[in-house]
């Protein structure tokens, strides 16, 4: 058995207020080579998060007359927090809840095993998290300002970095989507999650975006010679779908000397659209231009299926809650397919965001999903490690005849 302890996971934080059951735990995680901490409480499991280095829980959802949801509570109040696997008498059903409040949360949920739990069952559970999922627990996001923000995009701090989007069927690199990544001299790395808002917020996201848009065609430009056909996706927030943007759009594409059908543009359905018919008109201008229009995070937002029926997207993205937790949760097994159906009887290109797993990109594979993105081929690089990456892709797509993926 390989040993899966190492600097970069941190320890194994086991919740359990079963002596018996807390102890056959902690002889498992010992057996696979991973250092452990046990808590019976919710308060010690506090303690424990707070002060050590913890890359995985073990968590019971019943701990006497505390609820291990007041575990999650905790770790969602890291800035990343690290994944929970769900170890507990309680029935399925309860268990799949409980990953949804979880994900609430922003936790990875590695996933759930009845009691009692078998080594091989728990063996199988933590070598199948990716090593990208094991995030100790970090300290509170830095409280950035209005004004950092648009120091920040004046000075060009905000860079872009791309991740591939893979052809499931051929395993070859298809496109990349543009993702905006602020390392700080004053704050670090400021997480996009922190600075995206803010933007909305302050009024600042129509100036990121022509940054992000500006950035992501340059850097087209210079693989277009090379990588002809690798197209480049930007979101773009509902709130600026407007004319400006597309004065914008159309400018940098001929600036840049980039065919429109290489853009792809994203237009998440996080909030709603707000005027809809000047929404309409500009996408479909785009559209026309040749421009791609995908609807991002569809079947989580507002009014996703009134978008598909009045705005001409050809590309609809898998929100990463369906994808992650389709191998634990049967109903979000049944959502995804029913979402690729739907892409395929309407002629969309459907792209699962979140692949993380061979077992996920399989189910994908099953389902007829055209293509995906993920950790499971690579996180997003800049501009010059995706070019290295691209080189050897040889070596990183899915050899679909072995059924193996490097």
């Amino acid at each position: 058995m390989s040993d899966l302890h190492n600097e970069t996971r941190g320890s194994v934080l086991i919740v359990e207020d079963d002596p018996v059951q807390l102890k056959f735990l902690s002889a498992m995680t010992r057996k696979l080579g991973m250092a452990s901490f046990a808590a019976a409480t919710v308060q010690q499991a506090t303690a424990l998060l707070s002060r050590e280095v913890i890359g995985m829980v073990l968590l019971d959802l019943q701990l006497g007359n505390e609820a291990g949801l007041d575990v999650l509570r905790e770790l969602g109040r890291g800035n990343a927090a690290c994944p929970v696997a769900f170890i507990s008498g309680c029935d399925e059903r309860t268990r799949t809840a409980a990953t949804g409040i979880a994900q609430a949360h922003g936790i990875h949920v590695a996933g759930s095993l009845g009691k009692p739990a078998r080594f091989e069952q728990l063996a199988a559970l933590l070598q199948a998290t990716p090593a990208s999922a094991w995030r100790p627990a970090q300290r509170e996001a830095p409280r950035v300002t209005a004004q950092d923000l648009a120091a920040a995009i004046g000075a060009r701090q905000i860079r872009a970095a791309f991740q591939p989007k893979i052809d499931l069927s051929s395993g070859l690199p298809i496109g990349v989507e543009a993702l905006a990544r602020w390392n700080s001299p004053l704050f670090g790395a400021v997480p996009p999650d922190v600075f995206i808002p803010l933007a909305e917020a302050t009024g600042q996201i129509r100036a990121l975006t022509e940054l992000m848009l500006t950035a992501s065609l340059q850097a087209c430009t210079r693989w277009r010679h090379e990588f002809p056909e690798l197209t480049v996706a930007i979101n773009v927030s509902p709130s600026i779908v407007d004319h400006e943007t597309l004065a914008v759009i159309t400018r940098l594409l001929a600036e840049n000397g980039v065919p429109a059908q290489s853009l792809v543009v994203e237009i998440t359905e996080s909030s709603v659209i707000g005027d809809s018919a000047l929404a309409s008109d500009v996408l479909t201008r785009l559209r026309i231009a040749g421009v791609q229009l995908s609807i991002d995070d569809f079947g989580t937002g507002h009014s996703s299926l009134v978008s598909l029926l009045r705005m001409p997207f050809n590309e609809l993205k898998l929100d990463r809650l369906f994808v992650s937790t389709s191998v634990q949760n049967p109903d979000a097994e049944r959502i995804l397919g029913s979402l690729i159906a739907l892409a395929r009887q309407m002629g969309l290109r459907s792209v699962a965001e979140g692949v993380e797993t061979e077992d996920v990109y399989r189910r994908l594979l099953a389902h007829g999903c055209d293509a995906g993105q993920g950790w499971l081929w690579s996180p997003a690089l800049s501009e010059a490690d995706l070019l290295g990456w691209l080189a050897g892709r040889g070596a990183c797509t899915h050899e679909v005849a072995s059924g193996s993926v490097v």
